[in-house]
């Protein structure tokens, strides 16, 4: 039995959504899974493009595969220009043709999201990787609450770059002055 690609989508996107809600806290990761190589190369160069900003402190980093194409990566930085320290949750994606990949995207509750970018700023780790650009490139966002309460304000992405699909909740977990004023 041959499952239409819908329901593959419909699948994918309820395991993302669920993890997502979970916050990546389980790993359902074994040790016969393979890999995707190109998936396996882009969180290793994504990793390394993050810790070489020198914009931001990255304090914790923590990648557990969820199958063979799909990773949950858990990471914290502290931002130096305005002291603010991010919490973020993504589910990471790699689909064999960026066809798919926009399939999936499209097939996606983007209700309150807005389109904010097709251009790709350049640089990064997938143009790292492959030596160029994206040539498809879709950024979408949403702000969940309250920018100036950290206990409310979720940033909410989800990105395609070309057959990778990736959906981020960042959270502003505190002001780095703010906390050290107050200790």
């Amino acid at each position: 039995m041959q499952l239409k690609p819908i329901t593959v989508i419909a699948v994918l996107l309820l395991m993302v959504a669920s993890l997502l809600i979970a916050g990546c806290t389980t790993s359902p990761t074994s040790s016969t899974i393979t890999h995707d190589a190109f998936l396996e190369k882009y969180v290793a160069t994504y990793k390394n493009v993050s810790y070489s900003d020198s914009s931001r402190y990255i304090k914790a980093w923590n990648l557990a595969w969820i199958n063979s194409t799909s990773a949950c990566l858990q990471y914290t930085y502290f931002n130096n220009s305005d002291n603010t320290a991010w919490d973020y949750d993504e589910i990471i994606i790699v689909f064999p043709m960026s066809q798919a990949a926009t399939q999936y995207l499209d097939a996606m509750n983007k209700t309150a999201y807005t389109l904010c970018s097709t251009e790709y700023a350049g640089g990064g780790a997938y143009q790292e990787i492959t030596g160029h650009a994206p040539q498809i490139y879709k950024d979408y966002t949403y702000n969940e609450g309250n920018p100036l309460n950290t206990s409310e304000y979720r940033l909410h992405e989800i990105v395609q770059l070309d057959n990778i699909v990736f959906a981020t909740i960042g959270k502003k977990s505190y002001n780095v002055l703010t906390f050290v004023i107050h200790l």
